[in-house]
């Protein structure tokens, strides 16, 4: 595949002459005219580079270079500045650019930061995949299982095979599945997940297949679906247990002819991407109650990766338990120099039913509380520092929930609140409460 660059400049034919440009030179170009269009078009084109300008109107390079890097810190940003503004370069550099060029361009000049910078992206997402398989949450240790688990990983990266992976809630199921995307042929291509629990049926099937302007009420514009936003790269569809039974059959017949079909379309439009489905039921006990069907289940299953739960490889909770402490006390602005061997008695002595996400849950609110750079056991009780007050907790949980459906309901809607409140059954005005309690705009999700 050839090197893709996002080029965010304002100026339309500036970015035309410097598109026309690395075209010839062999990359993939897409154009952005403001900062944000350029955050939009990363999640879709999934550049090796971003090239920016540096005045913009609204966010200029610098910001959308910070911006940016919240959600895909491995691209490499160049910026553009104009004859005088070093002093700002030298800034983008302190801040992380991979370098500035100054306008007017020298094309070879530029085509050789481009193919660096490419050439850095794919070395950092080595180490960011060698980092997932060896270091990453779920998958460090050196318990048998995941050993055997790590060697799998790599062995059907370089297929194309469909993937069920299966294992417990908490034991790293989308890391799994990253990191098989991230060593496949098809890395640079995107990388779309998607949890068939957490979506209403009824946006569900929308979300996954698209629909054409009139499917349904306020289908103003026809929108391509998950199938078709993962083509070239890897659809994720995690909880497939939970899958509606009136939508196995289409998945099926996706799998079986390579096809979707929007809703509201009377022609089918060819797909290519890689599934990975994953699971923390048994999928064959839901196909001998009638709830999943079997054609399905033996189309999902060619290649099983088991992911062991934490309570069958004690021996690796200290390693993760050490790395957590690490990563989050960083993340919080702490050093912690030692876990107490208490401590890590008592972390290997637990269940884990939620598993890894449950003991990096744990030690991060054991960091938190940390003040001399030790983790141990507090006197009054591990629960003390691990379990929140019921309200507390309770609201965390139903504003998360509160927050996501409702991105999702707007995104599927395009911000358009009437078609909200019919397909979700809220009212206006507890629309309108609950946006703005979570800081939703409508205006973020309109589709120009």
């Amino acid at each position: 595949m050839s090197v893709r660059v996002l080029i965010v400049e304002d100026e339309t034919a500036a970015a035309r002459v410097i598109g026309l440009n690395l075209e010839r030179e062999g990359f993939t170009i897409r154009s952005a005219g403001t900062a944000a269009e350029g955050l939009r078009l990363i999640s879709d084109f999934h550049p090796d580079v971003i090239l920016t300008d540096y005045q913009m109107p609204g966010m200029n390079g610098l910001e959308l270079m910070i911006e940016s890097r919240r959600e895909w810190p491995l691209v490499p940003v160049i910026l553009m500045t104009g004859q005088g503004d070093e002093r700002l370069a030298v800034q983008c550099m302190n801040e992380g650019a991979f370098t500035y060029l100054t306008k007017p361009l020298n094309y070879d000049e530029l085509t050789l930061m481009c193919r660096r910078a490419a050439e850095m992206h794919q070395l950092r997402c080595r180490l960011d995949l060698a980092d997932s398989l060896e270091l990453g949450h779920g998958l460090v240790g050196e318990a048998p299982a995941i050993c055997q688990l790590r060697k799998l990983i790599t062995e059907v990266a370089s297929t194309d095979v469909t993937i069920l992976v299966r294992g417990e809630t908490g034991t790293g199921k989308e890391v799994v599945a990253r990191a098989i995307h991230a060593a496949s042929e098809r890395s640079k291509g995107p990388f779309v997940a998607i949890n068939c629990s957490a979506i209403p049926e009824t946006l569900l099937e929308a979300e996954l297949f698209g629909h054409e302007r009139g499917a349904f009420t306020g289908a103003d514009r026809k929108r391509a679906g998950r199938f078709q936003a993962a083509s070239g790269g890897t659809l994720m569809l995690d909880e497939i247990g939970d899958l509606p039974a009136a939508l196995q059959p289409k998945l099926l017949r996706v799998l079986e002819e390579r096809m979707v079909t929007p809703l509201g379309a009377d022609r089918s439009l060819p797909v290519d991407f890689r599934l990975i489905t994953a699971t923390h039921q048994a999928l064959e006990e839901l196909v001998e109650q009638g709830g999943f069907r079997q054609d399905l289940f033996y189309r999902l299953n060619v290649v099983p990766l088991v992911i062991p739960p934490l309570r069958e490889r004690r021996e690796d909770i200290p390693r993760l338990a050490s790395r957590f402490a690490g990563l989050i006390a960083t993340k919080h602005g702490k050093s912690i120099r030692q876990l107490t061997p208490e401590l890590l008695v008592w972390l290997k002595s637990q269940e884990w039913e939620g598993n890894v996400r449950e003991l990096e849950n744990v030690i991060e609110r054991l960091v938190i509380f940390c003040a001399d750079g030790v983790l141990h056991l507090p006197e009054e009780g591990i629960e003390s520092a691990i379990l929140p007050p019921y309200r507390e907790e309770k609201d965390r949980v139903l504003g998360q929930f509160e927050r996501e459906y409702l991105s999702t309901a707007l995104k599927l809607c395009k911000g358009r609140l009437s078609e909200v409140t019919d397909r979700t059954g809220l009212s206006t005005r507890q629309l309108y409460n609950l946006m703005k309690k979570h800081g939703l705009e409508k205006e973020d999700f309109f589709v120009g």
